[in-house]
């Protein structure tokens, strides 16, 4: 079998974590692009990223603590700032004596809408890139799950706005709660600019009685969807009055395994509901949905690397179509920044 590797697309802002896993004194470890980070709140709550590893004998920070504003190594004690920078080390008694060598490498971080994300690539460019907007975080519930995956990252960014395989793979989580593309022509409205798709598309409203007595009576369900190279797809449900917002976001944890954030978020869905039960019952549909995707995104990678085949694209594949020149663009601008 051959072995695939993934460009790691730096120079770029990465979701590195939610608030919501981050808790006082415990810092959180994480792998992306192939390269060791720890998070972790000071007690005066700020939000650092740095290298997770102490720089006297190398192990990981994260299995230590926080204290006051530095993380606290616990093999040894020494005790590291949001800078990197050494700051303390117990066995010694002056300060002075710390060698200016004791460093990690550390993360320009940007908190909103209770993200937190680390800029991967040259410090000197992140205020070049912008966040991908994602305003319902700062304004709905919203439950998460992390999912590993062994597949092409190009198809993992593609599959959540991908409109015809709800239909098929999600036949019996989905259903026609979402509704269907039963017609013969779908009307896909598409905008390209620099890294970013977004468009829409109507879904005929095929839903049960119950399903449209809740969600409403409408003949079509609006269903707007978004890329923002290289990492996060949004898809938007438009139901009368209620609103689900999808979003995934991926990379690269090393050559041969991707990390798949998915985060829901919904308006007016649960009105009647306790905000535990709306949460478990979203949380429980999520995973089941994203573990239907990933074993054909699983499948669709043991062919292309064991039997050296092609995806066959037709008409229909509009937004695929689309999606793909999107993504060949900026890889192919990437590869040129990456050798100048």
């Amino acid at each position: 079998m051959l072995k695939f590797a993934v460009m790691y697309i730096t120079n770029q802002w990465y979701l590195v974590a939610l608030e919501d896993e981050l808790q006082q004194q415990n810092p959180l470890g994480k792998k992306i692009l192939g390269q060791e980070v720890v998070i972790f709140k000071t007690e005066k709550g700020k939000i650092q990223v740095i290298e997770n590893r102490c720089c006297h004998r190398n192990v990981a920070l994260s299995m230590g603590y926080v204290k006051d504003e530095a993380i606290k190594c616990a093999y040894h004690g020494w005790e590291f700032d949001g800078t990197g920078k050494c700051v303390n080390i117990p066995s010694l008694q002056d300060k002075s004596q710390i060698p200016a060598s004791a460093c990690v490498k550390k993360y320009e971080v940007k908190v909103y809408n209770h993200m937190i994300w680390a800029f991967f690539g040259e410090a000197s460019k992140a205020h070049e890139v912008a966040l991908p907007p994602m305003p319902e975080m700062g304004e709905f519930p919203y439950v998460f799950n992390y999912h590993i995956v062994k597949a092409d990252l190009k198809l993992v960014a593609e599959s959540l706005i991908d409109p015809y395989h709800i239909d098929h793979v999600h036949r019996n989580s989905i259903k026609t709660f979402m509704g269907n593309l039963n017609r013969a022509s779908v009307e896909f409205n598409i905008e390209m600019e620099g890294t970013a798709m977004t468009g829409s598309y109507m879904r005929e409203n095929t839903g049960n009685f119950f399903e449209k007595f809740y969600f409403g009576f409408a003949p079509e369900i609006k269903t707007n969807f978004a890329f923002y190279f290289p990492h996060t797809s949004k898809l938007h449900i438009a139901f009368k009055e209620k609103n689900m917002f999808i979003y995934e976001h991926f990379y690269p944890i090393e050559d041969d395994k991707i990390m798949m954030l998915q985060i829901t978020s919904w308006q007016g869905i649960f009105r009647r509901f306790p905000n535990w039960f709306a949460k478990k019952m979203m949380l429980d549909k999520s995973n089941k949905i994203v573990e239907e995707d990933i074993d054909f995104l699983e499948c669709n990678k043991r062919y292309h690397d064991t039997q050296n085949v092609h995806d066959l694209l037709i008409k229909a594949d509009k937004v695929s179509i689309e999606f793909a020149k999107l993504w060949r663009a900026n890889v192919e601008k990437q590869k040129k920044e990456l050798v100048a």
